[in-house]
């Protein structure tokens, strides 16, 4: 049999009681004083009894001016489109004529991929209303530096409804790019 020290009934009579205090700290103590906290900061936001009226009146202004600002907004004409497009297109006829300046411009088109992330540029571009439901397109092409520029600049001469998220070249010297386009 084990002999029981001195050390180890320490050990049981101090250790134990301390790591049950811990453990109540620890679990239910630090959520109680969270809620607590919580609960004070709500009540330190309200207005008292007394405000109420003054800060009910403040809020009514503060609704009424941003009525007004909404009405001043709407009744403005809306703005002249940059960008010019059929909203009634589909993604395959925009694309097309993507692949037609592309081309025109002297770029071979190797591959072509969808971009499923639509970021902040689809949303933009649908909020033309030109292009309602924008796909994004990454492709890898084959050509020259000014090749590529004339792309560009042929989708910004005939307005065409295209962001242009990255170009990249891809391998130095060799003429590969690839663009990402929202189209």
């Amino acid at each position: 049999m084990t002999e029981i020290r001195t050390q180890d009934r320490l050990f049981v009579f101090l250790a134990v009681p301390l790591a049950l205090v811990a453990a109540y700290v620890w679990f239910w103590r630090i959520d109680t004083a969270r809620q607590i906290r919580a609960a004070r900061d709500e009540s330190a936001a309200l207005v008292t009894a007394d405000d109420f009226p003054f800060e009910m009146k403040k809020a009514e202004r503060r609704l009424a001016d941003a009525r007004a600002e909404l009405a001043a907004e709407q009744a403005l004409p809306p703005p002249v489109l940059k960008v010019k497009g059929n909203a009634a297109a589909t993604a395959a006829e925009r694309e097309s004529e993507v692949l037609r300046i592309l081309r025109a411009a002297g770029l071979g088109i190797l591959r072509s991929d969808v971009v499923t992330d639509a970021g902040a540029l689809a949303q933009k571009l649908a909020a033309t209303g030109v292009c309602p439901a924008p796909i994004g397109r990454r492709y890898t092409l084959d050509g020259a530096y000014p090749a590529v520029r004339r792309a560009l600049d042929a989708f910004a001469a005939e307005e065409r409804a295209v962001l242009v998220e990255r170009v990249e070249m891809r391998a130095a010297g060799a003429g590969r790019w690839t663009i990402t386009l929202w189209l």
